[in-house]
């Protein structure tokens, strides 16, 4: 058996998506505005698990509300487990390009064959204005909406089990991609419908209104979760109103179809050009449909009698004419912001006006007439896209320039940049950036696979992304200065050094401060006794609380998330989480201990947590024991883990009873002046008395 031959059709559209793929591997960094805040995002959710990754844990927290906005994120933070960052943000870039024609063409072919060239302006709006922006969740939610048209429609029975599961797999699916998205699916799908409905009743006299006023409303029933749905969350999200643009502004916007023109207005030319051709495609449309009109009324059959002679004139596809219609009521009724948030919406409607109408368009003329508008639509993406190609090469250009300071920044590290959203733009491009920064959030770049935490990432702040910040309150150890604030860095002078410039911007590191060598002298032996505030120190011994922040040089918490016992007025103590195994009290640590144990003093009292603690010491280099003492108390049962240096070294310690008692040890070697210990539970909690640090031999000086 002979497999099936590729057409010439298919052949043109796997090369234009191969040619439109093509770019975005020709370079190192992908141009768009927010997409670097999306990638370290992902990235920070995929790493977000692993402990060792304290300072990300301490700065952000996870977001688990389902809401719009998921996927892009997921789905490259999965195949980060694959691919560096840089790629995985290459492989969805290119998904959103490459979707986008390909869910047109299986729309189209499953209205009408005749109808699929018209997928091949879905190739000038791939590379789209908001793409660009880095809106990834929206551009790829376009594809999807075309995809569940398309199958939702090839259900012949659309009250049947199969629609309906059809409709809410590809509703969930949007949502989770972007809400405005699920709007326009939602509103689609309704309107199709019942358009549907009641063409089928006036196609054919023998089908009842009655009957289908009943289709009707048992199709509206189907699709009411879907309503409740829409409305709850436009009621959480709508706050007052909003901004809205001159109608002169949308005007300009819409016959220029800015959806297409992102960095530069050499695109409006092309806007222009494709609005004509489509222009003319509707003129063809309507002379074809009038064509046949007359020509079934000369045919004087009586198939033209009474309600057929309705659809005769009217067709299907006509209810993608009034979809699109009603989109441009939208757009030009719509806010283009709202209050909460919401931004950008009039333009986001705006792309899908003239993709909906495709399926309208079908002029049964020469074939020749297809081949003229074929080689045309494609000359037009491929100008379109020849634009982009020069400008992702200056682009990228000046973003290597502007980012080669990457591999200077340590890792657990955080960076903060001056201005937090800069503005600006490269330097290679001759033309005015008026629509798109692509260096506006690119240190998000600077961030990727070392554990740096980025304090100007503008989605933690607001409640519709997968992460929000925890605690910007922690130290910045490195600032990356643009140079439009060049003479404003005068409180960084003390504390900071330039380590990297370019001509763009500056990096500046935190100078590190030695460790305090008073804390060594006459001594190779420091102990830490870990108690709460109003605790009672053991002497010779560093008293440490919950309230003892990291002094550069010296030691102290990194974390903010270590908690205490406290006394209550009736004596003893009472912990937010009251819980141990043990049915007996916990017995004097006098009576627990072995008699005469050094350490008896630090087991007394403790710190504990559930969540990580992170505890630096500034020691100079050499090789180190450290002694860690753990006695459960009333805290018990608890669940320790403990991280050095980025080691694990020991795991899964449980102490079940309030009357247990462990001691830990671990070698460790410093090379950095810095010894961070990270420990941390995965069940209950974990508990800490203290720990000591035995200097076994000196290492190289710094």
């Amino acid at each position: 058996m002979q497999g099936r031959r590729l057409s010439i059709p298919h052949i043109v559209v796997i090369a234009l998506l191969v040619i439109h793929i093509l770019p975005t591997w020709l370079f190192k960094y992908t141009g768009t505005q927010d997409g670097p805040a999306h990638v370290h995002n992902a990235h920070v959710l995929k790493v977000y698990h692993n402990h060792e990754n304290y300072i990300l844990r301490e700065v952000y927290e996870r977001n688990p509300t389902l809401f719009p906005n998921w996927t892009s994120h997921a789905f490259m933070a999965a195949l980060m487990y694959i691919f560096p960052p840089l790629v995985c943000e290459k492989i969805f870039f290119s998904l959103c390009i490459g979707l986008l024609p390909l869910s047109l063409l299986y729309l189209l072919n499953g209205i009408q064959k005749s109808k699929t060239l018209f997928c091949l302006v879905g190739f000038s709006f791939a590379y789209n204005y908001l793409l660009h922006m880095g809106f990834y969740n929206f551009a790829l939610s376009v594809s999807l909406f075309f995809f569940a048209l398309g199958c939702w429609w090839r259900c012949a029975d659309k009250l049947s089990s199969r629609a309906f599961v059809t409709v809410y797999v590809w509703l969930t699916v949007v949502y989770l991609t972007h809400f405005q998205s699920y709007a326009l699916l939602t509103v689609s799908i309704t309107f199709l419908g019942v358009f549907l409905y009641v063409y089928e009743a006036l196609e054919s006299q023998r089908v009842r209104w009655i009957g289908q006023l009943k289709s009707i409303l048992l199709f509206l029933g189907t699709m009411l979760p879907a309503y409740v749905i829409l409305l709850t969350y436009y009621l959480v999200k709508r706050e007052g109103g909003g901004f809205h643009r001159s109608f002169e502004g949308l005007m300009k916007y819409f016959l220029s179809i800015g959806s297409i023109v992102s960095f530069r207005d050499t695109h409006t030319l092309i806007g222009n050009l494709l609005l004509i051709v489509l222009g003319i495609a509707f003129l063809l449309t309507v002379i074809d449909r009038i064509r046949k009109v007359y020509a079934r009324r000369a045919a004087s059959t009586s198939e033209n009698m009474g309600y057929g002679g309705i659809t005769s004139i009217v067709a299907r596809t006509d209810a993608f004419l009034l979809i699109a219609l009603i989109l441009t009521f939208l757009y030009f009724k719509s806010p283009w912001s709202l209050r909460s948030g919401g931004m950008w919406i009039s333009d986001r409607i705006h792309i899908y006006i003239l993709l909906a109408l495709l399926p309208f368009f079908s002029f049964n003329l020469h074939r020749f007439v297809d081949y003229a508008f074929s080689g045309v639509l494609i000359v037009l993406a491929l100008w379109h896209l020849g634009y982009y190609v020069q400008t992702y090469y200056l682009l990228d250009r000046d973003a290597q320039a502007a980012l080669s300071s990457a591999e200077m920044i340590e890792p657990h590290t955080v960076l903060a940049s001056r201005p937090g959203s800069w503005g600006g733009t490269p330097d290679s491009a001759k033309w005015d950036f008026k629509y798109i920064l692509p260096f506006e959030h690119i240190e998000g770049y600077l961030a990727l696979e070392n554990g740096v935490a980025y304090l100007q990432n503008y989605e933690p702040n607001t409640d519709h992304f997968p992460l929000r910040y925890k605690n910007k309150e922690v130290p910045i150890d490195y600032v990356l200065v643009w140079r439009t604030e060049y003479d404003n860095v005068e409180d960084l002078a003390q504390d900071y050094e330039v380590i990297h410039s370019t001509n763009f911007n500056r990096l500046y590191r935190r100078k590190r401060v030695a460790p305090d060598a008073q804390l060594w002298d006459d001594t190779t032996t420091i102990t830490f006794d870990l108690q709460p505030i109003d605790g009672e120190g053991v002497p010779a011994h560093i008293p440490i609380s919950k309230d003892t922040p990291y002094t550069d040089g010296l030691y102290g918490w990194i974390s903010k998330s270590v908690q205490d016992e406290f006394k209550t007025g009736g004596g003893g103590f009472e912990l937010k989480y009251w819980h141990t195994e043990d049915t007996k009290s916990a017995r004097d640590i006098r009576e627990v201990l072995a008699v005469g144990e050094p350490n008896l003093p630090l087991y007394q009292d403790r710190l504990w947590g559930e969540e990580d603690g992170v505890f630096r010491i500034a020691l100079p280099n050499g090789t180190y024991e450290i002694s860690c003492y753990f006695h459960a108390g009333v805290v018990a049962p608890v669940d320790i883990n403990l991280i050095a240096n980025d080691e694990k070294k020991f795991q899964k310690l449980r102490l079940d009873s309030a009357d247990e008692s462990a001691e830990m040890r671990y070698t460790v070697t410093i090379t950095d002046e810095r010894l961070t210990q990270v420990i941390y539970t995965r069940k209950k909690r974990w508990v800490w008395n203290g720990f000591t640090i035995t200097r076994l031999s000196k290492g190289e000086e710094q």
